[in-house]
């Protein structure tokens, strides 16, 4: 009995250590498992998607996490991110906006230029698009406000932080110049002030604000400068179209194809006295669906097409300087609660290949069903064309155009002066259609985009 209660004795000491010494493992290997940045799950995130950003491996992001099931994580876990030697903290992201660099954000977030490259597994620090995910750690610090100045000749580090007031150290460290003491000639510096040191264009440009900071097929992209100097631009091959504002304020609101490429496109801005700044912006697929219609064939005939597309692009590439619309646009019709075709929908007409794209919204109706006009604003066009039926188109101001197409009649004359609401004619089936419906489109610098935008948000 008495050896049997000792070996009994010594399995429970054995037991008891291998406990002990698997609980020592296990804490060790959880430690080495939180080496690196760790990053905060929110609503939305999935496994794929953070993989995407910090462009680690979902397998590895899994593996470092001890996550058997990808689908199985939840807003608030906290993800340690692998692939970051030597970097510790939250991980955050925040879209880069147009005019920021690799130096004024490493300035903004209290890192240097070398380490939110690493962060960012930036391959060319020259080329930073507006809309890039930006990864960045939090709390690292940095100048998020300031005044660009710059320095004289032979002018020290100590002197000029004599002449602004502040502390040398502070003055070095916000613009990443240690172990300097005298300065280049010109060269700008930042300091604590008003201004948002990330922003990094020329003096001459002023303040320049592109929302959003990517861009989406069909989608509305809002430019505004705020400045001395008079800006022109292009987006890609297409020039804006700028509205002067105010004093020293303009804007540009400029469409996006439906057909453009997925990709970078580029944003050249030019002022009054030959100075550019150019960078890409991100384009976003919108993930259009597609659909077969059989339609009259003289309708789809180029010797029809070709004129009426170059009719309406002359008129809707007209920009009147007064802004004549006030908030959101409103549906054009009662019925729109389900719509039978949506924009940008790829479309096979008569068997052919998906080659056209529905430049529209359309709504449903019958030839007692009113038109009625989204904003106000002045009829540019009323007649009867092939493809587009009876059609009027209305401007808004600044490159805004509307069009109503397929009606059964128009009720308004080129030149008058409509409201919101009001009815200018009536749902038809003319030109090239399947049935009666209200095919209704929304113009932007020359572009047709998705009219469900402008229903939605409020422009600019």
């Amino acid at each position: 009995m008495g050896a049997a209660r000792n070996r009994y004795n010594r399995r429970v000491r054995v037991g008891v250590v291998l406990v002990v010494f698997s609980l020592l493992t296990s804490s060790a290997l959880a430690t080495a498992q939180q080496d690196g940045p760790v990053y905060v799950v929110e609503a939305g995130d999935t496994l794929f998607s953070i993989s995407q950003i910090f462009g680690t491996p979902v397998e590895q992001l899994a593996e470092a996490n001890n996550i058997e099931d990808p689908s199985a994580i939840f807003p608030g876990q906290t993800l340690v991110i692998p692939g970051y030697p030597g970097l510790a903290g939250t991980l955050q992201f925040d879209p880069v906006r147009y005019g920021e660099t690799l130096g004024s954000l490493a300035l903004r977030y209290g890192l240097g230029e070398d380490q939110l490259g690493q962060l960012n597994r930036v391959l060319n620090p020259q080329r930073l698009y507006s809309g890039q995910p930006l990864v960045y750690l939090e709390g690292a610090g940095g100048m998020p406000t300031s005044e660009r100045i710059s320095t004289l000749r032979g002018q020290s580090m100590l002197e000029l932080s004599a002449e602004l007031g502040i502390d040398s150290w502070r003055l070095i460290n916000g613009n990443g110049i240690e172990g300097r003491r005298w300065l280049v000639t010109g060269e700008l510096m930042y300091a604590p002030g008003d201004r948002d040191v990330t922003i990094a264009l020329p003096p001459e440009f002023g303040s320049v604000t592109v929302s959003p900071e990517s861009a989406t097929q069909g989608g509305t992209l809002t430019i505004q400068f705020e400045g001395p100097n008079q800006i022109t631009g292009r987006l890609g091959d297409r020039p804006l179209q700028v509205i002067v504002a105010g004093e020293a304020s303009a804007l540009a609101l400029q469409g996006i194809h439906a057909l453009a490429e997925p990709g970078l496109v580029e944003l050249e801005l030019m002022v009054d006295d030959g100075t550019r700044y150019s960078q890409p912006l991100l384009l976003r697929a919108a993930g259009y669906g597609q659909e077969f219609l059989q339609v009259p064939p003289e309708t789809l005939d180029p010797a029809n097409t070709q004129p009426e597309d170059e009719l309406i692009a002359r008129v809707v590439n007209m920009v009147t300087p007064e802004k004549l619309w006030e908030g959101k646009f409103v549906y054009p019709s009662t019925y729109f609660e389900t719509f039978p075709s949506f924009f940008g929908t790829r479309r096979s007409y008569n068997g052919s290949g998906f080659i056209y794209y529905h430049t529209g919204l359309d709504l449903f109706g019958s030839s007692s069903t009113p038109v009625l006009a989204s904003a106000r604003g002045r009829v540019a066009f009323s007649n009867l064309l092939t493809v587009r039926g009876n059609a009027t188109y209305i401007d808004h101001g600044w490159g805004i155009y509307t069009g109503y197409l397929h009606q059964s009649q128009s009720l308004v004359e080129p030149g008058e002066i409509v409201t919101a609401g009001q009815t200018i004619g009536y749902v038809g089936g003319t030109g090239r259609v399947t049935g009666a419906h209200l095919h209704w489109e929304v113009w932007v610098g020359g572009v047709p985009v998705d009219p469900l935008n402008w229903i939605q948000a409020e422009f600019p």
